[in-house]
C-alpha cells in the first residue's frame, strides 16, 4: 500500500530561498499579463488603450509601442519581490503550523486561513512601494523615464506616504486573497497529494485552481487599489478631489465612473494572470523546497 508519510522535511531556510527564486521566476514570466491588468483596469481609458481582450492588448502594445513596452516598470517590483516572496512563503509555512498546532499544519483549514492572510500582509508591506511605481510605469502614456524617476517623483511631489497610500486597500483585498488561495491549494493537496511529495502536476493543478478562485473573488477591491496606486488623471479631472484618498473614496469614484459593472474590470486578465501564475509558483517554491531540502540532508 502506498505511505502518505508526509514528506516535508524542509527548514525555514529552504523555504525562505525557494520562495526568494519563485518571486524571481514569477516576475519574470508574468508581468506582461500584470500590465495589461493595470491597463484594463483603468477607468478612463485613452482611445488608444481601448483593448478588445488580453491577447488583443498584448499584441496592440507590441505593435504600437514595441515589445520593450510590455516590461517597462518591471525592474523594481523584480527586485522587490526576492525579499518579499522570501518572506510570503516561510511565514505561511511557519505559521500554519504554530496556529494548528502540528508538525506540518495540513489538516486545519483555519490555520492555514489565518497563516495565510498574516503571510501575504508581510508580503505586501515589503511589495507595496515597488507597486506603486509599476503601475504607473504601466499606464498607457506613463510620463516618467523609468522607475527610479518615477520613483523620485512621487516623493518629491507626493511624499513617501503617497507610497503606501494602497496599502490598507491592498491588505484588505489581499487577507482574503491569501485565505482562499491556501486554504483551497491545500485542501485540494489532501486530495491530490497527501504525502506532500514534489508532484509537479498535483501543484501545477492546485496552484491553478487556488489562484484563480481567489483572484476572481477580489477583483472588485483590486480596481479599487489600481485606482489609488495611479491616481488616473482622467477620473481626477472628473472629481472635485486632487488625490483619491482611500477605499472608501476609491469604491465611490468607480461606483461614479462605470457603476456596479467598474468593479468587474480586469477581471480576465487578473484571473488569467493569478492561474498561471500560482501555478508556476506553487509548482518552482515546492519544486526548490525539495531540493534544498534534500541537499541539507544529503
Amino acid at each position: 500500500m502506498e505511505s502518505h508519510e508526509i514528506q516535508d522535511h524542509s527548514t525555514l531556510t529552504d523555504q525562505i530561498m525557494a520562495g526568494a527564486l519563485t518571486g524571481l521566476v514569477e516576475y519574470s514570466i508574468m508581468y506582461p499579463i500584470d500590465l495589461m491588468k493595470t491597463r484594463m483596469q483603468t477607468l478612463r481609458p485613452y482611445s488608444k488603450a481601448n483593448y478588445g481582450s488580453v491577447f488583443k492588448g498584448l499584441l496592440k502594445i507590441k505593435l504600437e509601442e514595441g515589445g520593450l513596452r510590455l516590461f517597462r516598470g518591471m525592474s523594481l517590483p523584480l527586485v522587490a519581490s526576492i525579499p518579499a516572496h522570501a518572506i510570503y512563503y516561510s511565514s505561511y509555512e511557519k505559521m500554519k503550523r504554530v496556529f494548528s498546532g502540528t508538525e506540518f499544519g495540513t489538516e486545519n483549514p483555519m490555520a492555514q486561513a489565518l497563516a495565510g492572510g498574516i503571510a501575504i500582509t508581510n508580503h505586501n508591506i515589503v511589495m507595496n512601494p515597488a507597486d506603486v511605481v509599476k503601475q504607473r510605469m504601466q499606464v498607457y502614456g506613463s510620463p516618467y523615464r523609468s522607475s527610479i524617476h518615477c520613483l523620485k517623483n512621487i516623493l518629491h511631489n507626493e511624499g513617501i506616504r503617497a507610497l503606501y497610500r494602497s496599502l490598507p486597500t491592498q491588505m484588505a483585498i489581499d487577507a482574503p486573497y491569501g485565505a482562499l488561495h491556501f486554504v483551497i491549494y491545500e485542501t485540494c493537496q489532501n486530495i491530490c497529494n497527501p504525502s506532500r511529495a514534489f508532484d509537479p502536476k498535483s501543484h501545477i493543478l492546485c496552484g491553478a485552481l487556488a489562484g484563480g478562485c481567489a483572484a476572481a473573488a477580489t477583483t472588485p477591491l483590486d480596481v479599487c487599489r489600481t485606482l489609488l496606486n495611479t491616481q488616473e488623471g482622467a477620473v481626477l479631472g472628473e472629481t472635485t478631489g486632487t488625490k483619491i484618498r482611500g477605499l472608501p473614496h476609491a469604491l465611490v469614484t468607480v461606483y461614479k465612473m462605470n457603476g456596479i459593472w467598474g468593479f468587474t474590470r480586469g477581471m480576465k486578465p487578473r484571473v488569467m494572470h493569478h492561474v498561471p501564475s500560482t501555478a508556476i509558483c506553487w509548482c518552482v517554491y515546492e519544486f526548490f523546497k525539495h531540493y534544498f531540502s534534500k541537499k541539507g540532508v544529503n
